[in-house]
């Protein structure tokens, strides 16, 4: 991820247009790092490329621009003179990168819009599904495909028979979420979901899934689907308007596992008083810091990272789905996990020219992109005046036997008559019988036997495919200049990530003595404020603070723990007193500002519209951070120390020429 993160920032500084020469008096060199010329123009592209896309970087002045630019050509050239870009693992890396930045030319652009039109018109709904899975292997035999078919359409049966779908799933299913799974050392226990996928939207099923899903009506039940899973039973459960990506805060009460009926009532009476505090106007942030059970969230007023549909529990996405506006607020919501009391921020969907472009990439990626594969295969078949001999397949069917689903299929005929024959042409490129034969060797595996014209025949299609999609992507650069450019533009970022990385990230990872002798001559920068050690006390009434105080301090002289202190402190409501404890400094917890830097227990403070006792452990006055408390911190500083002094390396070790009349010329035309 940093890798694709950096590669995104880099290209906008990369100098890869087509080169320009140098003797072009209207093109002429702005910079020169030995043998490594850079025109004006070039410096031109990138300079208005950058900031015409200010979210990937902020706008620069030329000169502020250039020497970023300067900086970069320097890492870039150090590189190749270290031979990055001979190593194989840069080129196996960009070959990767070239597969991936080919797809586009590989794809029937009318085929494409139709599976974004689809994409976008099932967005415009989340649904929730449930399914029964009866696996089967890909390539399964016709035997036992023709027995899952069966198996499954004698459970449809007994379904359209108004048999409850839970109880057969929990029974037939072959997705083990539907039976939920034990904890293991490794994770922890999976509650049954009996077949319930939740909600979900276009591009999250495999293509095969979502068309039967989004074609269903409500409590519909699909005949077998087939996937490369095996036949699934499809219910849909429901449908709802898009959500597109919620932000909400919540207040949870857990509830264990395995709880028994007090607790769940317990737990239920505690959620309602907190909706009655809610309903009296007092704060959602507040009460969701004191009281919900999901303390990282509870930390920021309940609030939780945005989320999708297919990323929440079906309860959650329901309860959002009904509440009305920005700032509402539901009842308590009963989930596997507990209650939740949800507030509303915003609900939003990307405006159309986002989500195009994020569907257009989804799609590419997906099965369904070979739709679309298929059909640039049947045009570049008449470009490249593509000829067969069926002829000669047939023969060769002839020579593959059952051994080939062992994986031990030799090709032995090399010698024979037949090893010559041509199967097909294009391009003036001829493709043997001897060459398919290769190809069906590297590709055999164990595998389930199955009809050999059927497995031989779908390999040979393969083939073909293959054979001549490889060279329309070989030859992309020659015939679409602007997939060279792109392709240079990754060559140089790629290999800036490499060095960046020996010479940068790495290189403070692993040098514990540089880390440590920065750490101690820029201690100055790593101090802590002054900070108490505290337990902080909220209670809703003056009256009950001073009688809370009285108790606090009695528990801290006898030895009381804190969960017998809360019980006493909330013996008429759970909702009466809450309490945090920790290291705080004041511009972190404001309630400290003008404590006594000493121990004991403080007065009772008027605090916003609570009030507050503190028991002070212990004062902690100003001093320096150890490194191991702020060690990320202290890397990333280390990190930008070895970045500066990399540069003025480079720039003492390959002097470079730079002409300041041509960038004086920029300059007057901008």
């Amino acid at each position: 991820m940093r890798k694709v993160i950096f590669l995104t920032v880099l290209l906008s500084l990369s100098v890869s247009l087509p080169s320009f020469s140098s003797v072009q008096t209207e093109d002429p060199v702005l910079l020169k790092i030995n043998e490594r010329e850079v025109t004006v123009s070039e410096f031109e592209y990138v300079y208005t490329k950058n900031n015409l896309n200010p979210q990937v970087m902020d706008p620069k002045s030329i000169d502020e621009y250039l020497d970023l630019f300067i900086n970069f050509n320097l890492k870039v050239y150090e590189a190749m003179q270290l031979g990055l870009d001979t190593h194989s693992t840069f080129i196996n890396e960009l070959d990767g990168y070239r597969e991936q930045l080919a797809q586009p030319y590989l794809n029937d652009q009318e085929v494409s819009d139709q599976l974004l039109e689809e994409a976008l018109e099932r967005s415009q709904h989340d649904i929730r599904a449930s399914h029964i899975l009866f696996s089967l292997e890909k390539h399964a035999s016709p035997q036992d495909t023709l027995a899952a078919w069966n198996k499954a359409m004698g459970v449809r049966t007994r379904l359209l028979d108004e048999e409850p779908f839970d109880a057969l799933a929990i029974e037939f299913s072959d997705d083990p979420s539907a039976k939920g799974m034990p904890a293991t050392a490794n994770r922890p226990a999976m509650l049954s979901n009996a077949g319930d996928l939740g909600y979900f939207s276009v591009l999250d099923m495999v293509y095969p899934f979502e068309n039967a899903a989004y074609s269903l009506q409500i409590d519909e039940i699909s005949m077998p689907v087939r996937t490369d899973f095996g036949y699934h039973l499809i219910k849909l459960t429901d449908k709802l308007p898009a959500m597109g990506r919620a932000r909400v805060a919540h207040i949870m009460v857990s509830i264990p596992q395995d709880a028994d009926d007090a607790l769940k009532e317990q737990a239920e009476a505690k959620v309602r008083e907190i909706k009655q505090k809610l309903t009296q106007g007092e704060s959602f942030e507040s009460l969701a810091e004191r009281f919900s059970d999901d303390k990282a969230s509870g930390r920021r007023g309940g609030e939780l990272p945005a989320f999708t549909s297919n990323r929440m529990v079906p309860e959650f996405i329901k309860a959002i789905d009904g509440l009305g506006g920005e700032d509402t607020i539901s009842k308590p919501v009963r989930t596997q996990y507990g209650w939740h009391i949800i507030k509303l921020f915003e609900k939003t969907r990307p405006a159309d020219e986002e989500a195009i472009g994020t569907l257009k990439t989804r799609i590419s990626r997906d099965s369904r992109a070979f739709l679309s594969q298929s059909v640039v295969v049947g045009r570049l078949k008449k470009e490249y005046d593509f000829n067969e001999n069926p002829d000669h397949f047939e023969s060769f069917i002839n020579l593959v036997d059952s051994t080939i689903f062992e994986g031990n299929w030799k090709w032995e005929n090399e010698q024979s008559n037949e090893s010559g024959k041509l199967l097909f042409s294009f391009a003036q490129q001829n493709f043997t019988v001897e060459d398919f034969a290769h190809y069906l060797s590297n590709a055999q595996t164990m595998r389930t036997p199955e009809s050999l014209r059927s497995y031989v025949s779908t390999q040979y299609n393969n083939f073909k495919k293959e054979t001549i999609l490889d060279y329309e992507e070989q030859n992309l650069a020659e015939k679409y200049p602007e997939f060279e450019k792109i392709m240079k533009e990754y060559h140089d970022g790629i290999l800036l990530f490499e060095l960046t990385d020996q010479k940068v990230w790495a290189k403070a990872m692993a040098d514990t003595v540089g880390l440590k002798n920065f750490f101690k001559e820029n201690i100055g920068n790593y101090m802590w404020d002054d900070r108490y050690d505290v337990e902080i006390y909220t209670f809703n009434t003056a009256k009950t603070a001073k009688s809370g105080r009285k108790l606090i301090r009695k528990a801290h002289r006898n030895n009381v723990d804190n969960e017998q202190l809360m019980e006493s402190l909330n013996k008429d409501s759970q909702l009466d007193v809450s309490v945090e404890a920790g290291i705080f400094e004041t511009d972190i917890r404001p309630v400290l500002e003008g404590l006594q830097q000493k121990n004991g227990i403080s007065s009772v403070i008027k605090y916003n519209d609570k009030f507050v006792v503190v028991w002070v452990n212990e004062f902690l006055p100003s001093q320096a951070k150890k490194i191991n408390e702020i060690r990320g911190l202290v890397i990333a500083d280390y990190q930008n120390f070895l970045e500066e002094k990399w540069v003025k390396e480079l720039r003492e070790k390959y002097p470079y020429q730079l002409n300041r009349s041509a960038l004086e010329l920029l300059n007057t035309n901008k």
